[in-house]
């Protein structure tokens, strides 16, 4: 039996025409989608640019801004070995223009209060994550790189979604061919089936609760694309042909947009890698320093020998280049060893000074077990 026509559909380009099958969470994504964001996603993609990343000028950001960098990369390290690297997420608007500063370079010609009230570059605010877990070690820090990488490296959350859009996209192109010049009833078959397998993976991919602009344009235009018919509830091959490029434009933009992240967490994870590499070499120096050539020396031993004044200098001297060494390691858990570590290098020249070379014999085994427990 054919389907009886209903009243003419309403005119709204954010409206998908047929509801019948659709979650409430589906419907308010798709009317959700903005004005202005629809603006932004447009002039993204035809400029194929990222984003004019900004920053909330406040203090905990400008002192996050004067802390030593991890080379090569965003990773910020604060002198108790705290990490700090940025996350960023997209914005619409931005109604205090006065409480942000660029960390993207203005286009020529652009002030930043211009570019933050346009409405059709899209913004991204930047924000600095600080590693809490496992006492802010660095590998934590590794493994919320890890966590990024997976979803977005081959195979993982988000490049799946741009897969399965493609193959949907080539689905509703193969039914818009199969259906052009067919009966109404054969038009409504095609396009039902297409219908429901959009909305199945929607829901399975989790766009249909997006809150990227980006993807809820993607979404809009496959639930357009898959009731088949124009604004006016027409058959209109071209104006779907058309949405079907625009949705591929947008699927392929994300998929250059994954591989900017996928670099700049790639880099991150190899400088984290890098300093930690570095840190722990560090620690193995001076644990053999400590072993080898304070605690095994024989100044130590029970019964010393004689020990003169410039002896004793040099002895003071190599502890103090040790504690200078340990003074270049950088994060968690390691800095926080190498800092103790200095402590009791300090209090065993004052050992030494006193001639308690036993009493400094202690503190030099101790923190050799200090680092034995973190390398």
């Amino acid at each position: 039996m054919l389907r009886q026509e209903g009243p003419r559909p309403s005119a709204s380009p954010n409206v998908p025409q047929r509801t019948e099958g659709l979650s409430p969470s589906f419907g308010r994504e798709i009317a959700g989608l903005s004005w202005q964001e629809l603006l932004q996603v447009r002039e993204r993609v035809r400029g194929e640019r990222l984003p004019l990343f900004i920053i909330i000028d406040d203090e905990r950001n400008r002192r996050i801004a004067k802390l030593w960098r991890i080379p090569g990369t965003s990773v910020r390290v604060s002198l108790e070995g705290d990490i700090y690297y940025p996350v960023w997420r997209e914005r619409s608007r931005v109604n205090k223009s006065e409480l942000y500063a660029p960390c993207s370079k203005l286009p020529r010609g652009w002030s930043f209060e211009r570019l933050l009230v346009s409405k059709r570059r899209p913004i991204s605010e930047v924000k600095y994550f600080q590693v809490k877990k496992d006492s802010g070690a660095i590998e934590a820090a590794i493994r919320s790189m890890d966590h990024v990488l997976e979803n977005y490296q081959e195979e993982g959350r988000e490049l799946g979604q741009v897969e399965a859009i493609r193959e949907q996209i080539a689905r509703a192109r193969k039914v818009l061919e199969e259906t052009t010049g067919v009966s109404r009833e054969e038009f409504e078959e095609g396009f039902e089936i297409l219908y429901r397998q959009t909305l199945e993976l929607l829901e399975k991919c989790g766009l249909s609760t997006a809150a990227s602009a980006l993807k809820k344009d993607i979404t809009r235009l496959l639930a357009q694309v898959s009731i088949g018919r124009d604004r006016l509830g027409r058959r209109n091959p071209l104006v779907m042909l058309k949405k079907l490029e625009a949705a591929t434009a947008r699927v392929e933009y994300r998929w250059h947009e994954a591989g900017f992240i996928i670099d700049k967490f790639s880099a991150m994870k190899a400088g984290l890698e890098a300093q930690r590499a570095k840190d722990r070499e560090i620690l193995r120096k001076a644990e053999h320093q400590l072993s080898v050539g304070f605690a095994a020396h024989s100044y130590f031993k029970e019964i010393p020998q004689e020990v003169s004044k410039q002896q004793v200098g040099i002895l003071i001297g190599m502890m103090g280049s040790l504690a200078y060494m340990l003074g270049q390691v950088r994060v968690k858990p390691y800095k926080t060893v190498a800092k103790e570590i200095m402590e009791e290098l300090s209090q065993a020249q004052q050992k030494v000074r006193e001639g308690d070379y036993q009493g400094a014999k202690k503190l030099l085994l101790q923190s050799q077990e200090r680092i034995s427990l973190v390398t």
